[in-house]
């Protein structure tokens, strides 16, 4: 069972492997395995009998995602001795697991959870419960008249890049954080390899100066808002680049994925605000081969 290191040359297959995942799950998407390829030792194994994910450091431990009800699941307990640790499972997979093998109890962290939202909500923001973002973006419209929204375009990366610098210096200077440096360099790369990524992507501009940006990709029926970056100076710029992002790439899907909050007080605050349809619990789980001993 060979594994082979994630490289952006794999952009196009991974699209096709995933064109019918279910899961939701933003970490199951190609651009979010492409962007976190390195980060991870992300390993992909692509035989006639499916797929599967192999990350070899997360969080110091190798684990795997495919398909729990196929004959993989087997391939990799072999691999691994009889043991393995899974992730990105839901709860249906949890239970799919537990049918087929001897497994420990399924353990997940609140901050890796999903928030999950109806699409066509977002884009209309009817009702009392969003008062209060259409009064940001209100007054955001008031405040800057000659705000302007539309896709990135080649000519815009010097200035993309100029701005993504600023926003991680400014990061640095008040956390430490060592996926900063990380990020910054793969957004770097992402902007040079836009075709090859392959997402939907978003500018706001106030007086022809970058306020912020989005990027995204839809996988099934869910559009994952995989980067959003806004400079806070300009009032009411998160929720005008929240919406605006998803009036023009979520139209055409039911489901809205805007990651995880990991663990940041604020940015749960931010999230749950916009009355998630569902926080979806990503589960991991070590699974044992008929006839281990422990």
């Amino acid at each position: 069972m060979d594994f082979e290191r994630i490289e952006l040359s794999h952009a196009g297959r991974l699209r096709e492997l995933l064109r019918d995942y279910r899961g939701g799950f933003c970490d199951i998407s190609s651009a979010n395995i492409l962007f976190w390829r390195d980060y991870y030792g992300i390993s992909l194994y692509d035989g006639d009998d499916g797929f599967a994910l192999r990350y070899d450091d997360m969080d110091d431990l190798v684990c795997y995602f495919t398909a729990p009800d196929g004959k993989i699941v087997e391939k990799i307990l072999e691999r691994e001795g009889g043991k393995a640790l899974f992730t990105c499972l839901t709860a249906e997979d949890v239970a799919t697991l537990r049918g087929r093998f001897r497994c420990d109890e399924p353990f997940h962290e609140r901050d890796w959870d999903d928030y999950i939202y109806l699409s066509e909500e977002i884009i209309s923001l009817r009702g009392k419960k969003f008062n209060g973002q259409r009064n940001h973006i209100n007054k955001f419209k008031k405040l800057y008249p000659d705000a302007e929204f539309r896709e990135i375009g080649e000519s815009d990366i010097p200035s993309l890049k100029e701005f993504i610098g600023r926003y991680f210096e400014e990061k640095k200077a008040v956390l430490e954080d060592d996926s900063f440096d990380y990020e910054e360099a793969h957004l770097y790369e992402q902007l040079d390899n836009l075709d090859l990524y392959a997402q939907r992507t978003g500018l706001l501009l106030v007086g022809g100066r970058i306020a912020g940006f989005s990027i995204g990709e839809v996988v099934g029926d869910t559009l994952i808002i995989h980067t959003e970056k806004a400079d806070v100076t300009y009032d009411g710029v998160y929720p005008t680049l929240v919406n605006l992002f998803a009036a023009a790439h979520a139209g055409d899907v039911r489901l809205i994925n805007r990651e995880e909050d990991c663990g940041v007080e604020g940015l749960r605050r931010s999230k749950l605000s916009y009355h998630p349809l569902q926080i979806r619990e990503k589960y991991a789980m070590l699974v044992y081969r008929k006839g281990f001993q422990k």
